[in-house]
This record gives structure tokens, sequence and C-alpha cells, in this order.
């Protein structure tokens, strides 16, 4: 019955054909990311759309975005793409994007759709993108069975962690899953400067980039404490892919992660559910919050996409069941308020209520290296130095301080 009264829903607002087939670019390639983007694709079939996935590998998506810029340079951008964050705003400006009000005026997007969803996903007071995930960043996940064996318990302060991280390592364990690439590597440092200061700090220091704030006993207590991690796991890590580090936390070969809640779809992808042996927790923070990323889905204006056959698509995507489904699979909760959260693990269940308690204090804040806080120019300067910092040994955090407060006074914009 839903889908026949999408289907109708769909005929009178647009009574327009389905084209042959609907380009999609993004980068989901490990397991779990496989099967959201197949949701994706059935619902799309079932509607009338052939979908032709065009997964481009590279955890982060920078590799998907170059893709994306090249091909809209040169008139051949895709039909759909996952977006996240400001280069939605971006794109729009310069003018790539369908408008996508008519579908958002008679679903209710306004109504519907989490606060935070809202002014992100439009330009001029136009929706322009589909909001699909909230992602949560500041999760720490964990083999109980590793630690249960060298009768260890959870660490509660990142002192604890890098205390328990080094017991482990004594006795043979490597102890974090973590692939040696800038995304992943810089992930940890936003947790750890989240978790030391609070979002106030946070947003001050990474967002705003306040020079006295950057330069202030929080960030060198920061950086100090992600220089002593890198000390124990760095002579065990590879640059394997996130999925890959997952892999090894659900063997046992590794005890913890430190990530994004990606990480629950990829191993109910991996088990047909969430495993006993693994448990997720906020990572450490004097002030409890959410650090978010949100997939998104941009329709691109090319001569084989209409408006008409964007909002259609639109329609299909951002429909309740549709997000339920797709959510349920990617291990993240849906943007919009009226999502039965029926059957989701219990880590996404956590998720909901830790962001709406987050949202009433104002404790949300964006991830800075996961394009959502910053433009694209000032994360890959930061990136690079705090990679570089974790890598090199060499290297001073008060340099690092500098190079921060450099970024912030250079009047850097998309």
């Amino acid at each position: 019955m839903r889908l026949i009264a999408l289907a109708l829903f769909i005929g009178c607002v647009f009574s327009v054909q389905a084209r042959e087939d609907v380009h999609f670019l993004h980068w989901w390639t490990s397991q779990g990311e496989a099967k959201s983007a197949e949701v994706v694709k059935h619902a799309l079939q079932e509607a009338g759309f052939e979908v032709v996935n065009v997964p481009v590998q590279g955890g982060g998506g920078h590799t998907a975005k170059s893709i994306l810029q090249a091909r809209a340079i040169a008139g051949n951008p895709p039909d759909m793409a996952l977006l996240e964050g400001p280069a939605i705003k971006s794109w729009a400006a310069l003018g790539f994007l369908h408008s996508l009000d008519t579908v958002a005026n008679s679903n209710h997007w306004d109504q519907n759709l989490l606060p935070l969803a809202r002014d992100i996903h439009q330009f001029k007071e136009e929706y322009v993108a589909v909001p699909i995930t909230i992602h949560r960043l500041n999760w720490v996940w964990v083999n109980h069975e590793v630690l249960n064996r060298h009768q260890l318990t959870m660490p509660a302060t990142w002192d604890e962690m890098i205390d328990v991280f080094y017991q482990l390592k004594q006795r043979g364990v490597a102890p974090l899953a973590l692939g040696n690439e800038p995304w992943q590597v810089v992930q940890l440092f936003e947790n750890i400067a989240f978790g030391l200061g609070g979002p106030d700090y946070y947003r001050r220091a990474f967002i705003e980039l306040e020079p006295d704030v950057l330069d202030s006993p929080l960030t060198l207590e920061a950086l100090n404490k992600f220089r002593r991690i890198s000390a124990i796991v760095l002579p065990d890590l590879t640059n394997q892919r996130w999925e890959e580090a997952t892999q090894e936390l659900l063997s046992g070969r590794r005890a913890f992660q430190i990530t994004g809640d990606w990480v629950a779809g990829e191993l109910m992808a991996i088990e047909g559910k969430f495993p006993d042996s693994i448990s997720c927790y906020p990572t450490p923070s004097k002030q409890p919050g959410f650090i978010y990323n949100m997939d998104s889905f941009a329709l691109f204006k090319n001569p084989l996409l209409d408006e008409q056959q964007a909002n259609q698509i639109a329609a299909i995507v951002s429909e309740p069941d549709f997000l339920r489904q797709f959510n349920l699979a990617k291990g993240a909760i849906p943007a919009r308020m009226d999502v039965s959260l029926s059957g989701f693990n219990a880590c996404s269940l956590q998720s909901r209520r830790d962001f709406h308690t987050a949202e009433q204090l104002g404790t949300l804040v964006p991830s800075i290296i996961d394009s959502m806080a910053v433009s694209p120019i000032i994360e890959k300067a930061a990136t690079n130095e705090l990679f570089r910092f974790f890598n090199d040994p060499s290297m001073r955090a008060e340099n690092v301080i500098l190079h921060m407060k450099s970024m912030g006074s250079s009047d850097i914009n998309l």
C-alpha cells in the first residue's frame, strides 16, 4: 500500500516519465555502505528509475569530491551526488543544483525535518538537497572480549584510555583499530579536543579559529594526548581503510575503534546483526555533547534531468519509510523527526536520545574533519598539519598551534 500511495503521489504532483537511468555518485564502498546504497537503488527502481551506482573508493569522500568537481566543470555532472554540509550551499551558489521546494512544500519538510537539517539544505530560502542521515562521530567502539581477556575495564577519561592502550601494548595487543590516513587520524584528534574542552572551546578553537582560544593550554593538552596515543599505536598502523580497521576490532585483533556510527552498519553487514562482543560509548568528555556530520543527496542540473524529475527522485528518497530502511542499514539516525526507529540497534537508539539532549543543551557541534564545519581549504590545511604531527615525533605542538592560528587570520573563503 505504501508504494502504491507513493506512486500515486508522484504521478499526481509531477506527471512525468521516469528517465532511463540515474547516475548516483558517492563514496560508499564498504560492505555496510554498499548495502545502504542498494536501499537507494531498490527504492528508485520501484518507482521506475534505473540507478547506475558510481562508487568512488576513499574514506571521507575526498577523491569522489574531486571527481564531482571535474565532471561538473566539464559539463557532465552526475544526476545525483552525495554531499555534506557547507558544500551544499557552495554548489547551489554556483547554479548547479535543482530546487527541491516543490517536494519540500508538499511533504512539509519545514515541519518534519530536525531543525539542524533545515538551514544546511537551503540556499536563498529554497531547499536544494535532501537530508538523509545524521551520523555521530564521538563514539568509541570496544571489543569487550579483548578487555575481559586482559582483565581491563572500560576507561572513562582520556588519561585512562591512554593507560589502557599502554597496558594492552605491553601485553602484545595493538589497542586501536585505526588506518594511518588523514581523515581517520584527525578524527581522533577532534574527539580528544572536544572531550577536553567541551563544545564551546571546540567551536571557538576549531570552527571560529579564534587565536587566543587556539593558543591555550587546552589545545596544548589535546595535542600532547594526541602525541601520547601516537607513540603507542603508530608502530602498528598501516594505511588500512576504516572498514578494514572495523574488521580487526570485530576479530579481536584490536580492542578499540574511535570513529563514527558507520561502524554499526559495517558490523551488521558482516555479522547479520549487531555483535554481542562489541559495545559503543560516547568518547570521554567533560561535558556531554554530539559531534555530527550528515549525508545529503543533491540533484544536479543537466540536459537529461529536469526539475520535475529531480523533485520526483527527491520525493522517493525523503519518504519516511525509505529513510528508516536506509539509516537502519547505515547505522545512522534519520534527519526527520517522524521516522520510527523500531528495530534499530542499541547504539542508534542511544544516539537519538543523546542527539535530542545535545540539541536542548546547545552541545551539538559539526565535525571539523568530515566536511561539516569549515571551508575545504581550511579543512585540508588543518588536516595536513595534524596528520604530520601525529606521524612526526620531531614536530612541536607549539608550531602546530602557530600554523593553525595563521589559518584563522588568512581570511580564507570558499
